[in-house]
């Protein structure tokens, strides 16, 4: 998959991202990167 195709999957998913700027450099630099990805349970 190239970056492009990386990049509008996860702005798809993705609620925050940095910049995209950011997101596409980590995605050059590295082949799986890692997400956090979290949860916050808020109300009853």
């Amino acid at each position: 998959m190239d970056i492009e195709s990386k990049l509008e999957l996860i702005k798809s998913v993705g609620e925050e991202i940095i910049t995209e700027q950011e997101l596409r450099e980590l995605l050059e630099m590295k082949q799986h990167p890692i997400a956090y990805d979290g949860f916050e349970p808020s109300g009853y």
